[in-house]
């Protein structure tokens, strides 16, 4: 029997609507630290990032003989980066600022990835970093909680990922939301994929906020 995707957080029908229009935001890599944290904890574990493609597996080695790490052993360290994220985990520079400028134009909402076992405590890292807009923890493609979100909201949609995959996932199911693909730490960006039809870039909140302000003034 085929173990349905979990989800973690407010129902879409119970999220509070204030705006039409909706920014929905992805977490690591976005406003809250991961790549950074991430490779401090593989030194904890005598291993090494070395990013010479857009992905973890085969790029973590160990110090001590080069040997790459498995990908169950690099699933157990971020599974152990998520349980310790309150003190891991630190928000990206300027993204409690930047979304608090956005207030008069759109709602908010969090969208993870993120293991939903672990929905407690990132809502705690978050609320911690000021960051208290809605969350909401998922197994199921983004594309389909995006395409179900705009349901709700008739006005402008955009939303910001790291993973252009993710990216590609909402051009899918909601070809009208505009689509900013966003990465604090730049360690990946030399090898990102092709980002999907449309979609723009930005490498700090600073420029990213310029972008989504006039997506949601249109």
């Amino acid at each position: 029997m085929t173990k349905s995707p979990e989800t973690r957080g407010p129902a879409i029908a119970d999220l509070s609507q204030r705006h039409n229009a909706l920014l929905v935001l992805d977490v690591d890599e976005v406003v809250l630290q991961f790549i950074t944290p991430f490779c401090e904890l593989l030194e904890d574990h005598g291993a090494k990032l070395h990013a010479e493609s857009f992905r973890l597996t085969g790029n973590v080695r160990e110090i001590a003989t080069g040997a790459a790490l498995s990908g169950h052993r690099l699933d157990d360290i971020t599974e152990q980066l998520y349980r310790e994220q309150e003190a891991r985990q630190r928000p990206v520079d300027c993204a409690q600022e930047t979304l608090g400028g956005f207030a008069d134009l759109a709602d908010i909402v969090f969208l993870t990835a993120m293991t939903p076992s672990h929905y407690e405590r990132r809502r705690r890292t978050l609320d911690r970093s000021g960051l208290l807009y809605p969350m909401i923890a998922t197994e199921r493609s983004k594309g389909a909680v995006v395409a179900e979100l705009c349901e709700r909201w008739d006005g402008p949609v955009v939303f910001v990922d790291d993973l252009p995959p993710n990216l590609a996932a909402v051009r899918r199911s909601a070809p009208q939301v505009r689509l900013l693909h966003f990465m604090a730490n730049d360690v990946f960006r030399p090898h990102l994929p092709p980002l999907p039809q449309g979609a723009e870039s930005a490498t700090d909140w600073p420029t990213a906020a310029a972008k989504i302000r006039t997506w949601l003034e249109s």
